[in-house]
């Protein structure tokens, strides 16, 4: 329920209820997924397995959620798979219908491809009374229906690099996705060449080559939290940039590398659940590991070069221009200094004689600034990263 409007504090839960139901939504996504696995037509079996994952982890999302407080400075959100705190400095929003034709709301930091720093906020699971709330809160608080809270220029250097580091993870998940239809084929192949595949070395004890496959999956994680720490002992700022932008390379391709070792020991073993396990480990990484945005944010804004690197071309390029328009000035003020002044034709008094011109610019509220949140006790906590299961809270990276 909504607190005092002194401490301007929105704390919103759902329905227990509709928490029940959903129980019964996940039942029938994994029935979905076990129907596709023993339907025997590969494209349909992945499909199934796919689309039910991907339901049950939406559902699981929801029903494990306790709370979600709303802070002019931050939201937060807590759950039985951990605490996801995101700040609202630079908050996107977007909206979506769902069946029931009912509002719901996702909370980005600073652009909507920060998929790990986002908060889903599901309108059916809340009463009628808290939907007006939330709305009313979002609008009046952070200002997103005047356009007072806006995300990050896509043209800064913290979103160009952020956006490089995504486009790594994006183009491992589209090698997944031919990955997958590489087993598909050849699953296929298999099925009609063998009356009972049982794999290519039947004779190799099954469960020591299940475990040794499983302990490599396990051994990237350390790798990987290696990869997440930022680049240290590298002086210049471009290296520094570059090297995390080789970290988060790496981090997605190890990551997805763990999904890519279902394959060849399904085709070992001969059994398919193999290649389902160590594809459900690597997409835990690749979600585990996705870049996050404020990651890129403490890195370019801790740099000591950061600034110089940023200003140092604009007032270059400046000086330039203003001294080609001096020279210019300088070379024509004999001829007619009027042709080298800004023309403003329609400032004049009442006796027809130019004036200078007011800039109307100056005038007005500044409507394009956001919200910065008040100086309260909850404006200088930290910001901390969500994570899922045990690794919540256990790291921040440039690849996640």
């Amino acid at each position: 329920m909504p607190s005092s409007s002194l401490n301007k504090k929105l704390v919103i839960t759902y329905s227990s209820w509709k928490k029940l139901l959903a129980l019964l939504g996940l039942a029938l996504a994994l029935l979905m997924a076990w129907a596709g696995f023993l339907s025997n037509f590969f494209i349909l079996e992945v499909s199934f397995i796919l689309l039910g994952a991907y339901w049950a982890w939406v559902i699981l999302d929801t029903v494990s959620t306790i709370s979600i407080s709303f802070y002019p400075n931050k939201i937060v959100k807590r759950s039985w798979l951990g605490e996801t705190t995101i700040p609202t400095h630079a908050l996107l929003v977007a909206d979506s219908l769902d069946q029931d034709s009912v509002k719901s709301w996702r909370f980005f930091h600073g652009s909507n491809k920060n998929r790990r720093e986002s908060i889903r906020v599901a309108g059916n699971f809340l009463s009628s009374e808290l939907r007006l709330w939330l709305d009313s809160y979002r609008r009046n608080i952070y200002r997103l229906g005047n356009f007072s809270s806006r995300p990050l220029s896509s043209n800064s250097a913290v979103c160009v690099e952020f956006d490089k580091a995504v486009s790594s993870f994006r183009f491992m998940a589209v090698l997944t996705g031919v990955y997958l239809l590489m087993y598909v084929i050849y699953a296929t192949m298999l099925y009609w060449q063998y009356p009972v595949f049982a794999g290519y070395a039947p004779q190799l004890p099954t469960w020591s080559v299940r475990l040794l496959f499983v302990a490599i999956a396990l051994a990237a994680y350390p790798l990987l939290r290696v990869l997440t720490k930022p680049p240290a002992n590298v002086p210049n700022y471009s290296l520094r940039v570059a090297q995390a932008q080789k970290q988060a390379f790496r981090s997605a391709l190890i990551a997805n590398g763990v999904a890519w070792l279902g394959l060849p020991l399904f085709l070992l073993c001969g059994n398919r659940l193999d290649f389902y396990l160590l594809l459900s480990i690597g997409a835990i990484y690749h979600y585990d590991f996705y870049p996050r945005l404020s990651t890129w944010e403490s890195l370019l804004q801790a740099a000591p070069e950061a600034q110089s690197v940023q200003t140092a071309v604009p007032r270059r390029s400046m000086q330039v221009s203003l001294a080609l328009l001096g020279g210019l000035s300088l070379a024509s003020y004999a001829g007619n200094p009027n042709d080298f002044r800004i023309r403003q034709q329609d400032c004049v008094d009442d006796k027809g004689n130019p004036v200078e011109c007011q800039s109307s610019g100056s005038h007005g509220g500044g409507s394009g600034s956001s919200y910065r949140g008040n100086s309260g006790s909850d404006s200088h906590s930290s910001t901390r990263r969500g994570g899922f299961g045990f690794f919540g809270g256990s790291h921040s990276s440039f690849g996640g």
